[in-house]
């Protein structure tokens, strides 16, 4: 094993490379240190092309965020600042390759290299120097530590940086992904990189001549606006843009020291990353470097030996347990207790004492007690890798893998923003249920991530969720639990994830086999907003979301005519009302006149009545027969009595309420048709008396025509114009 050197980038050899150019492009001859010619050769044809430049990101002071430009600022090129500029998986260095080798290593991703190695033949000491990173002026030290924290998990890394070379098929331009909201991203930057005095004031690493970080915090700038705009961000923030996990953070100095202990216990086995950092560090850590957790142990001290180099016994004392940690920049490593070398190695028993060092051998991987984590660091991020993820990256082959549900809902005002738990219209909200099978326990990872633009991502609203222990009586349940206000009292509530204008809340949690409810849901109720769930689960588990079917629970087609029978003084009237029609059909005018003398404080609305009509009248004549006259009646009499339930004082019906006002109507509807009926019924979260009898008509009416269609599709083709008529008359 060579002896670790950090190295650190030569400075170009001439400062005045640009010749006062902006993008530091020159129209003179090539210069000394530079290997491109100013004007690219287009591959095959012998055409040339200018360097392309972003105009969506330009190479000015708008791209850097601030008022006034850096005294000295000017846009260089990777090859203006460097004779050997290379990428990351650019092995086409110097000629060491033939045009065949270099144009097939030019188009592979790093996807096909050694999961501990960003390039084939990458040594320890280059992979350290890639990932010892310094921080510019307009540098962000949260995708540094993002990036360095990722590298260890290469394939992950490639994704949102793929390969580039600075030769084969070089253009000036370079793509990156990141991840926004459950999909990925591209974004094409040129390589103009903003420096003073010949030297780059983004981020850099301590390999020399190599610019993949700077190229990705600039596209990574561009994504949220501007350099300057990255320093709001967090680590945890940009972990997620670059591996798409669900992120968790954890202050260990505020964490009870057991429930930490069973946290790691819990997320070290499975593929989940933890990333550890700090601002105030001692006995050799580095303050802002990442350092991943890669595995723990328990020395047990009554007789000097280990228990396990893998898991910590669940249920034991902290005392004796010790992480492993792994600094990819290979430096600052621990010098307290257990570090490299220290006496307590020699207390071991020899088997024990290789067990252990033969895991932390290389450079930047050591031990260090438990009890001085949360001492030394100030933060902990849960990184939580989809079943995708696990699959695209080999080291994490050793590791148990999530199995995955994801489900993209909005919470629409009126229908399905209910709020937190605690608001009346919280039932409202979309729910999902989980059934954890027996006879084990499952952990599961719980996210609420509501719908963002990088741009625009600083004035969120806040989100949350909670999650419910069902009852046996509502577990047999699998329709929707909101028809009722008060349906959550009966319920445990076992997590309640609300954390500020957060973009994603997410839970760690550990569930017996049993029934359960996640209720995603915005801060205050009437909040509208799109949100992606994501549940994660380290084994088999149902999870579904809570719906209804589009179900006419009472059929009038088929039910006995004589189940609600007419008053008599009532029955004279619908009779008084028919003769004078003349006929053994009548319009809408006598079906109003009919309803009006048999349901007491209602008018008739004309509109209401001509769908009941349209509801008995297949061939679209505008007439009822008379015999139909009466079930109408009937009818019109249930939807009253379901709409005098739910009604307020004079103020119409609630919209959250509307599912339970057709359920007591006899009818049901999916979480669509709901939300559906309240964007055309509703005003402002209320229907009126009216609004809910014609809500009601048309889905009797929908199902009439749904009845309709699928008897005749079995024999002739549907026209057009039977389309147009049951469109409009309807």
């Amino acid at each position: 094993m060579k002896k670790f050197v950090r190295t650190r980038p030569a400075g170009p050899t001439a400062q005045h490379t640009s010749n006062g150019h902006l993008n530091g492009v020159a129209t003179a001859g090539l210069h000394n240190h530079s290997t491109l010619p100013r004007r690219w050769e287009k591959e095959g044809n012998g055409r040339e092309g200018a360097l392309w430049e972003d105009p969506d990101f330009p190479a000015d002071i708008s791209s850097i965020g601030c008022r006034r430009s850096p005294p000295d600022l000017l846009w260089m090129r990777p090859h203006e600042l460097s004779s050997r500029p290379r990428f990351l998986g650019d092995t086409t260095l110097e000629g060491s390759a033939t045009p065949a080798t270099a144009s097939r290593i030019a188009a592979e991703s790093t996807e096909d290299l050694a999961p501990d190695k960003q390039v084939d033949n990458e040594t320890d000491e280059e992979f350290a120097a890639r990932w010892s990173v310094e921080v510019g002026e307009v540098g962000d030290s949260n995708l540094c530590c993002a990036a360095a924290a990722l590298a260890l998990t290469p394939r992950l890394l490639a994704r949102a940086a793929p390969a580039h070379s600075f030769r084969q098929g070089y253009t000036g331009a370079f793509r990156f992904q990141f991840w926004v909201w459950g999909s990925w991203r591209w974004v094409t930057v040129d390589d103009r990189l903003p420096t003073r005095r010949g030297r780059l004031i983004t981020s850099r690493s301590a390999l020399q001549h190599d610019y993949t970080l700077p190229l990705l915090e600039k596209a990574y700038a561009k994504l949220y606006g501007s350099y300057m705009s990255l320093r709001e961000g967090t680590c945890a923030r940009a972990l997620q843009d670059l591996c798409g996990g669900v992120v968790q953070s954890f202050a260990p100095p505020r964490q009870p020291p057991a429930l930490l202990l069973r946290v790691l216990n819990s997320a070290v086995p499975r593929a989940t990353l933890l990333v550890l950092t700090g601002s105030r560090m001692r006995n050799g850590l580095i303050p802002g470097q990442p350092y991943c957790v890669t595995g723990l142990a328990r020395v047990r001290s009554e007789a000097g030996s280990v228990r396990g180099a893998g898991e910590v016994p669940e249920g034991e004392e902290c005392s004796g347990a010790l992480v492993r940690l792994r600094a990819p920049a290979g430096r600052g490593e621990w010098r307290g207790a257990w570090a490299r070398g220290g006496p307590q190695w020699r207390a071991l028993p020899a088997a024990d004492r290789d067990l252990l060092a033969d895991t932390a051998a290389q450079p930047g991987h050591f031990w260090m007690p438990f009890s001085e984590l949360a001492r030394a660091f100030g933060t902990l991020e849960l990184v939580h890798l989809g079943p995708d993820e696990w699959v695209r990256e080999p080291a994490l082959r050793g590791r148990r893998a999530w199995r995955a549900a994801l489900a993209r809902r909005r919470w629409r005002a009126g229908c399905s923003a209910g709020g937190p738990p605690g608001a009346r219209t919280a039932p409202a909200n979309p729910q999902f249920r989980v059934l954890v099978p027996p006879p084990a326990a499952a952990h599961l990872v719980l996210a609420v991530a509501q719908q963002y633009e990088p741009r625009r991502s600083a004035r969120l609203p806040p989100v949350g969720f909670a999650l419910f222990e069902l009852t046996a009586d509502a577990a047999a349940r699998r329709a929707a639990l909101c028809a009722d206000e008060d349906a959550f009292k009966d319920y445990r509530l076992l997590e309640a994830g609300h954390v500020g204008r957060a973009r994603e809340v997410a839970a760690f949690v550990l569930l017996a086999p049993g029934h359960y409810l996640v209720v995603p849901h915005a801060g205050r109720p009437h909040v509208e907003g799109a949100f992606l769930l994501r549940v994660l689960c380290d084994r088999r588990a149902d999870v579904w979301e809570v719906n209804d079917d589009n179900i006419i629970i009472r059929d009038f087609n088929t039910e006995s005519r004589d189940d609600t029978p007419i008053p008599p003084q009532v029955q004279n009237s619908i009779a008084k009302i028919v003769e004078k029609q003349g006929s053994d059909e009548v319009d809408v005018w006598a079906v109003r006149g009919a309803v009006r003398s048999a349901v007491r404080r209602w008018c008739g609305s004309l509109e209401v009545c001509r769908a009941l009509v349209a509801l008995r009248d297949a061939a679209a004549g505008g007439r009822v027969r008379a015999e139909e006259v009466p079930a109408l009646v009937r009818l019109v009499g249930l939807w009253r009595a379901a709409v005098g339930r739910y009604a307020r004082c004079g103020r119409g019906v609630s919209s959250y309420r509307l599912r339970a006002l057709l359920w007591a109507a006899g009818v049901s509807a999916s979480n669509k048709v709901l939300e559906c009926l309240v964007l055309r019924f509703a005003r402002r979260a209320t229907l009126t008396p009216e609004a809910c009898l014609l809500a009601l008509a048309r889905l009797h009416l929908a199902h009439e025509r749904y009845r309709t269609l699928d008897a005749k599709l079995k024999s002739n083709p549907l026209s057009l114009e039977e389309v147009i008529l049951m469109t409009i008359y309807s």
